[in-house]
């Protein structure tokens, strides 16, 4: 660098530096594509693998200790107190496959907060965070009819079918409000 740049304005500097980039041939690096992700919340319900949008699910938590609720259906589980707040707790393997799961140790609560609704849904397993590019999302099946008017799309990754369980549809549907026998 001369010593006339070096006790120039800034500008200069800034220009002396574009004439050496440029000299040596180095390019700016290129613009990337940027492609938008979608992630969601993994479990599974029986042999079933799904999806919740992470926006639906308020926190993952062990299945709290619930107080029964007389006249309710079976997969109405009861009321828990989770941190000072009373939640409404559902089977959702008992409603949508019916019977009750077995109470295994890969056993977690989805405790959803959306559409005015506060409650956490027990399913058999919580599989972790799954991430897809939005582009990828399609329609899928599920062999579960009862699942059928609550699935919003999905993804298909590595072979298997990932639905969406679309929670604020269910909190809104008879399944959910319907918890008398």
């Amino acid at each position: 660098m001369s010593a006339t740049v070096a006790a120039s304005e800034p500008l200069d500097l800034l220009l002396e530096y574009e004439r050496r980039l440029a000299a040596s041939g180095a390019t700016l690096p290129g613009r990337e594509e940027v492609r938008e992700r979608w992630t969601g919340v993994a479990f599974r319900l029986g042999d079933e693998h799904l999806l919740a949008r992470m926006d639906e699910v308020r926190e993952i938590i062990d299945p709290p200790v619930c107080a029964r609720v007389p006249g309710t259906a079976p997969w109405f589980l009861g009321v828990a107190n989770v941190r000072g707040t009373l939640l409404p707790v559902m089977d959702l393997h008992g409603l949508m496959i019916g019977g009750r799961a077995s109470a295994t140790r890969n056993a977690r609560a989805l405790v959803y907060s959306g559409e005015g609704v506060t409650a956490a849904f027990r399913v058999d397993d919580v599989l972790g965070l799954k991430r897809f590019f939005v582009e990828e999302m399609t329609t899928v099946e599920t062999g579960i009819e009862v699942l059928r008017p609550y699935i919003d799309g999905g993804f298909r990754h590595a072979g298997e079918n990932w639905p969406i369980f679309n929670l604020a549809w269910f909190v809104q549907g008879r399944d959910f409000l319907e918890i008398s026998r």
